[in-house]
């Protein structure tokens, strides 16, 4: 499969200050990064994501180790330009309006005034920010603010995002709006690397993951691969038998109010089941669930990695 980013035995130290020793930031990192996939960047505090998307982009530079995008080993800003690149925390020169400031990072990127005139609209009103696309961005909130770095780093179309914390102060509707928005991308082929705190997040949009921890990559691979097989199985049913007429196993338990999907132990999935359709319900799916992003993170890092400073 052809990637789009390969990084291999990657280090990076920072100086520790007068007397101190330096502290290691990526000791030896790998990672892939397949044309067209969405992979998840995850890791506790200080385990070294921040630092490995800034050495991707050219902003610090490693000790030792090779970055290759796009096939080709990384000399300059050139190959950079079909990259759109979120940091956690955007800075830009608030006194310009979100028009002006995507005018003049299309420009940065090469692009012809009438394609940045249409390509600003269309991105401003694809973040939610058409009707404040003219407001100087001094009034903005933190919120605001991130809408607008994420339709900056889509201002070129590029082929691969580079994205850090895209949900970072955006309220529950501007999340699942991030969300809706990267699985649009992801569906029209565009390759993103993901670095995020939101789990349930990264479950969702992600077809892989790559966990980090002291500056080394401890665990990767696809969702569906990592992820295993849980004993118990989810019922989803088109109709749900009358309240209080179904007599259920001991393991069996409503996931939801409306009493539409069941959990289960694999053991007594069949007399769940014999249970419901004896009483009328019409069952839509049958499935085998699986761990939790979460659990399967806390099982590689363990509890001792949260207390990794930055």
């Amino acid at each position: 499969m052809e990637t789009v980013l390969s990084i291999e035995d990657l280090h990076k130290e920072y100086s520790g200050g007068w007397r101190k020793p330096p502290r290691t930031a990526l000791a030896g990192l790998n990672l892939v990064v397949p044309r067209g996939k969405t992979i998840g960047l995850l890791g506790p505090n200080g385990a070294g994501k921040t630092t490995t998307l800034k050495c991707i982009m050219g902003l610090i530079r490693p000790q030792a180790g090779k970055i290759d995008l796009f096939g080709g080993e990384v000399t300059g800003a050139g190959v950079r330009k079909s990259i759109g690149f979120l940091p956690e925390q955007p800075y830009f020169d608030l006194y310009l309006t979100p028009r002006k400031l995507l005018a003049y990072y299309g420009r940065l990127s090469g692009m012809h005034e009438a394609d940045i005139a249409a390509r600003t609209a269309f991105l401003l009103n694809l973040v939610g920010m058409g009707e404040e696309a003219d407001l100087s961005m001094d009034k903005y909130s933190k919120g605001m603010l991130q809408r607008i770095g994420l339709a900056q780093a889509l201002i070129s179309q590029p082929e691969f995002l580079v994205l850090d914390e895209p949900s970072s102060g955006l309220d529950p509707l501007g999340k699942l709006q991030v969300r809706d928005l990267l699985l649009g991308l992801k569906g029209g082929g565009t390759t993103i690397l993901l670095s995020s705190h939101q789990l349930s997040e990264i479950e969702e949009i992600c077809d892989g993951v790559a966990i980090i921890h002291k500056g080394a990559n401890i665990a990767s691979g696809g969702l569906d691969e990592l992820l295993r097989p849980r004993e118990e199985y989810e019922i989803s049913l088109e109709k749900s038998p009358p309240p209080a007429a179904v007599e259920l196993p001991a393991s069996a338990s409503w996931a939801d109010p409306a009493q539409t999907r069941l959990l289960v132990n694999k053991g007594e999935l069949n007399e769940a089941l014999r249970s419901l359709l004896e009483r009328g319900a019409l069952v839509a799916e049958v499935r085998q669930r699986r761990m939790t992003l979460e659990e399967y993170f806390v099982e590689q890092v363990g509890s001792e990695g949260w207390e990794v400073g930055e």
